[in-house]
């Protein structure tokens, strides 16, 4: 990711955004995975918010 510049919800110094690509973000919440349809999913994580698909990435 950083190698890419870092997100591309992210811009750096100059405004320019990062190449890496969000697939799972706030903007695809309800949205389906792209993998398997299913909805992304968000949860409380360490201070912040996860976005992920329940099929796909199943709780340990």
């Amino acid at each position: 990711m950083t190698h890419l510049g870092g997100r591309d919800t992210e811009k750096d110094i100059l405004g320019k955004p990062g190449g890496y690509a969000t697939k799972m973000s706030k903007n695809g919440m309800n949205a389906p995975c792209p993998k398997c349809g299913d909805s992304i999913k968000k949860e409380a994580y360490m201070g912040g918010s996860i976005y992920y698909c329940p099929t796909c990435q199943p709780n340990p």
